[in-house]
């Protein structure tokens, strides 16, 4: 039986309460979900009510107090907060708020570097897979060989994977819709013929008599799996598979995997004769980015694995390859 979470309450308190409920309302107008943004700017109106914010002013005091860093906190979190607050205040002056900004030292966050698995190595993920024991009360055995296949064929995120619903798969059509992914957007996304017909033989054995709302891979616990249930498996199966974890921010993730399928789609495209302009476009809208220029910061291209592809987009004068390090096997 599912549990169900009970929603937290993120409603703003004390002096800045209006103000933000009306920036959080013209943020979703806008299309944003605005979710993560929400219970930051509740933490932030809780501390406010420890200074004094009369005559429509947001003092320095308190903005110092929420931009120092946490102990143990990450610099990518850090900027998200700190940046968050920063535009709500930008807004709140527009509304004739008065903000007293405190000088924030420019954040260092150290940009993760994607892990691109060989074809050989993917073929070892699979093997792992398969191999998982099964859970008592749980599905994990079945769902675990399904879901890095599905991932990896469709470079999909791995949130997109677990928000799937029984009524998104259309398997006369060999489609997946995925809806409401990141900025809000839906898409299609064709399967391969191998992949849907797993899937239907999942559907058939295991999903058969579920309600088109229910979810495609449910949870012992709770209504479907999640994105941290699906990066923990993804360590076991590493592990299984040989390939070593470097550590925690360090990589391979689970989203190395959508990595790895732009970089082996753009090799097979490059083999099959595929003009590259044409081809990038095409990848572009079938992973669910708004332009190509997301596309191209995903491509990271391993030349010692694929000197082709390297050679044919130098040759051809794209732009999508900055310089590469010395003594680095990536394209960074």
């Amino acid at each position: 039986m599912a549990v169900l979470t009970t929603k937290i309450d993120y409603t703003p308190v004390g002096y800045l309460k209006d103000i933000i409920i009306q920036y959080i309302n013209y943020k979703r107008s806008l299309g944003l979900k605005y979710g993560i943004e929400e219970g930051v700017l509740f933490r932030f109106s809780l501390l406010s009510k420890n200074y004094d914010l009369s005559e429509n002013r947001i003092s320095l005091e308190l903005l110092e107090s929420w931009c120092m860093r946490r102990i143990n906190e990450k610099p990518s979190t850090h900027n998200s907060r700190v940046n968050t607050i920063l535009q709500f205040c930008r807004y709140a002056e527009c509304y004739e708020f008065q903000v007293d900004y405190p000088e924030i030292p420019r954040i260092k966050i150290k940009k993760y570097q994607p892990y691109i698995f060989t074809r050989e190595e993917i073929c070892r993920i699979f093997e792992a897979t398969d191999s998982i024991n099964p859970y008592p009360g749980s599905l994990r055995h079945i769902q675990v060989p399904i879901l890095y296949r599905l991932i990896y064929s469709c470079g999909l995120r791995a949130s997109e994977t677990a928000n799937i619903k029984c009524k998104d798969v259309d398997l006369e059509n060999n489609l997946i819709a995925i809806c409401e992914a990141k900025l809000n957007k839906d898409r299609l996304v064709p399967l391969s013929g191998s992949m849907a017909e797993i899937l239907k033989e999942y559907i058939f054995r295991f999903r058969k008599n579920a309600n088109l709302n229910d979810y495609l891979f449910p949870a012992k616990y709770t209504e479907h799996i999640t994105r941290g249930t699906i990066y923990k498996w993804f360590r076991i199966i590493l592990k299984l598979a040989g390939i070593s974890h470097l550590g925690v921010g360090l990589g391979p993730r689970e989203h190395d995997l959508r990595h790895t399928f732009c970089v082996h789609t753009l090799q097979s495209m490059q083999r099959s004769g595929v003009d590259i302009y044409a081809g990038l476009p095409l990848l572009s809208v079938y992973i669910g980015h708004k332009s190509i220029k997301e596309t191209q910061h995903y491509l990271r291209l391993t030349s010692e694995l694929y000197p082709e592809v390297l050679e044919i987009l130098i040759n051809s004068g794209c732009d999508i390859l900055p310089q590469l390090k010395e003594g680095n096997n990536e394209i960074h």
